[in-house]
């Protein structure tokens, strides 16, 4: 019986302005059980960022961008630095959980290219809570690149939870860093999977911090958040329609239409502030009819409960419209009763309502 060599992890951190963070990153990665190497990416933070990072020393590997790259640029500079079989894009706000690299590498298979992890999510002060994704949301598990290239979306994760192979990387880096500034990690999860199997488990290896000075954080301003997004998802159609194409595999036309995360920030645009939404041909009863096929399609007999939100929306007057949107959007703006209501169905259905 032939044994497989132990892989090589290596773990980019990509921080920009997360001084009050940065060093709890850092040392979640030192203080694992492994050995690993750690490249950490500045992207001329204005803070004392660069100063904690250098404190390390020659336990870590520094790169002080010239010129603020944004995200993408950030992992490119870090990913050219990294010799490890497999890779790890961690954000500077958030931490790897003790134990987290015996997991990755005990879950390591050749026939792999892209693993899918759960997160705990995490307060600023590093308190943990619940799990991100939640459990009712299964991971992509197998050859998503036909979901991928027929729908434009599957069921995946954030940065801090993902994990690449090198010769998955290999065939989608380096990415567009102006086109993705932000959400670097939005592109590798709409590429790689064209080129490699995915893998999703439920083991939790990281921590997502919530707190208010997010990057990705537009606070209450819902339409230009949901703008951003759209902006995001349609790049990434794009680089999904490119990468297909030097495959030679074919993508659809409506990529997204069927997408229910991308059709729900087309419907919050329109409604916040329809005088700047972007795609001039949405209607209201149309996206909310595509959300209720969307999900009838996805989840058959279970889509009744998340079908319920656009059912109401689609019933109310514009104004209270909104509101019952933004207690879809944002667990604090909810009164205390939809939460608790909330609470019961997904216990009572198994379902995710938020």
């Amino acid at each position: 019986m032939t044994t497989l060599a132990a892989p090589k992890l290596s773990v980019v951190i990509t921080n920009f302005n997360y001084a009050d963070f940065v060093g709890t990153a850092i040392d979640s990665v030192l203080s694992q059980d492994t050995d690993i190497e750690l490249v950490v990416v500045d992207d001329c933070s204005k803070d004392n960022s660069r100063e904690i990072i250098q404190s390390y020393g020659d336990r870590i590997i520094p790169v002080l961008q010239a010129v603020n790259q944004g995200h993408g640029g950030g992992f490119n500079a870090g990913y050219a630095r990294t010799t490890g079989d497999l890779v790890m894009f961690l954000d500077a706000d958030d931490f790897l959980l003790p134990g987290a690299v015996q997991t990755i590498l005990a879950n390591y298979d050749p026939a792999i290219g892209m693993y899918l992890y759960r997160m705990n999510y995490a307060d600023a002060e590093g308190t943990l809570g619940g799990l991100y994704p939640p459990l009712e949301v299964p991971l992509a598990d197998g050859d998503v690149s036909a979901q991928l290239r027929e729908a434009g979306h599957y069921s995946g994760t954030i940065t801090s939870g993902l994990v690449y192979t090198r010769t998955a990387l290999e065939q989608v880096m380096p990415m567009d860093s102006e086109m993705f500034r932000q959400g670097g990690d939005g592109y590798l999860s709409a590429t790689v999977p064209l080129h490699a199997v995915a893998k999703g488990f439920d083991q939790s290896i990281s921590a997502y911090r919530l707190h208010g000075s997010q990057h990705s954080q537009f606070a209450k301003a819902y339409a230009k958040r949901a703008r951003w997004r759209i902006g995001h998802q349609q790049d990434c159609f794009a680089c999904i329609r490119d990468h297909a194409a030097r495959l030679g595999l074919p993508t659809a036309d409506d990529l997204g239409e069927r997408d229910t995360g991308h059709l729900q920030e087309r419907l919050i645009s329109l409604l916040f502030e329809p005088d700047q939404h972007p795609v001039k041909t949405d209607t209201r009863k149309n996206l909310l009819s595509e959300l209720r096929a969307a999900n009838r399609e996805r989840f058959g007999s279970k889509a009744l409960p998340r079908n319920a939100w656009w059912i109401l929306i689609g019933l109310l007057p514009s104004g209270a419209a909104r509101t019952v949107l933004s207690w879809k959007i944002d667990v604090a703006a909810r009164p205390a009763w939809m939460n608790s209501l909330g609470r019961t169905l997904r216990k009572r259905l198994g379902v995710v309502t938020n």
